[in-house]
């Protein structure tokens, strides 16, 4: 594929801030000590993959370009690493004409190029369907369908981090803008792909003000209850979402096999060999690259 001028520009990039908070929780500090110990097989990794794509593969670290972006936003409410990725996600659409981005612990498995297999005039993510039945325990349904445990009740045993609460967060702005009976849909931006005119389309960082006064509207509207309005919070996911169905923006969902993520409690198993890309959310790399070795 060619473009006016010369070859398409492709780009895969990650970034890798360290947390250096003092006090971390258990989870936080064994993140931490992962991604360090392995930093360099999943730069690596990358870097291999970004050949099979044409691509150049940047890593985005704790530089001064980072400080002045942490200090220019310091007034939200919001995981500044989140929104430091689609930023440069929409920047670098302007210098390139196909971006994807991966979480660092985000793992290719193929050969295959990102870039040729999807339509990168859409956005390109992948978005589970997170309904109760898909995301709650059986314990919390079984409660919940025989009114041992009221939907309220249940929500305050509900983690905000919980694809169920983003979703339904997702559905609550879009019902300040007289949106209803929307799904559950909600992008997982582990892994996002998109050629520039895509990215364009999304202007997620011009309208961050707006979708906050919009989620703090949903907040106090309450359309699903207290205790779930609560858990709303600034969150990429949530946002990248919403603008995705606000605008009725183009965008495909990616298989599973294009973005497989395994939490704390998933068994890492030689199933998955058949990912094309592994996202890593337990972080237990010793046992993956055993598997894929």
């Amino acid at each position: 594929m060619i473009r006016y001028g010369g070859i398409v520009k492709n780009i895969i990039y990650s970034i890798y801030i360290e947390n250096n908070e003092s006090n971390l929780s258990e989870k936080h500090l064994f993140t931490k000590q992962q991604l360090e110990k392995h930093y360099d097989r999943l730069v690596d990794v990358k870097k291999e993959y970004a050949k099979y794509c044409n691509a150049e593969y940047r890593i985005y670290e704790n530089d001064t370009h980072y400080q002045k972006f942490k200090k220019k936003f310091k007034g939200f409410e919001f995981d500044i690493i989140n929104l430091y990725k689609i930023y440069l996600w929409e920047k670098l659409g302007e210098e390139y004409d196909n971006v994807l981005y991966l979480d660092l612990d985000v793992i290719p498995n193929t050969t295959e190029n990102f870039f040729d297999t999807f339509d990168m005039n859409k956005i390109c993510v992948y978005a589970p369907n997170a309904t109760k039945e898909n995301v709650w325990t059986k314990t919390m349904l079984k409660n919940y369908k025989k009114k041992i445990h009221s939907f309220d009740y249940l929500m305050t045993k509900t983690d905000k981090y919980n694809e169920y609460v983003k979703a339904m967060c997702k559905k609550a702005m879009l019902a300040t803008d007289n949106k209803f009976d929307t799904d559950y849909l909600i992008a997982n931006t582990a892994i996002l792909g998109g050629n520039s005119n895509a990215i364009k389309k999304l202007r997620y960082t011009e309208r961050l003000n707006e979708m906050t006064h919009i989620l703090n509207k949903a907040k106090e509207e309450k359309f699903f209850g207290e205790e779930i309005s609560k858990l709303f919070f600034a969150n990429n996911e949530i946002f990248v979402h919403y603008l995705l169905d606000k605008d009725n923006i183009d965008w495909y969902n990616l298989p599973k096999e294009w973005h497989t993520y395994l939490m704390k409690k998933d068994k890492i198993t030689n199933d998955i060999k058949s990912a094309k890309m592994i996202h890593l959310i337990n972080k237990r790399f010793e046992e993956l690259w055993t598997i894929l070795k």
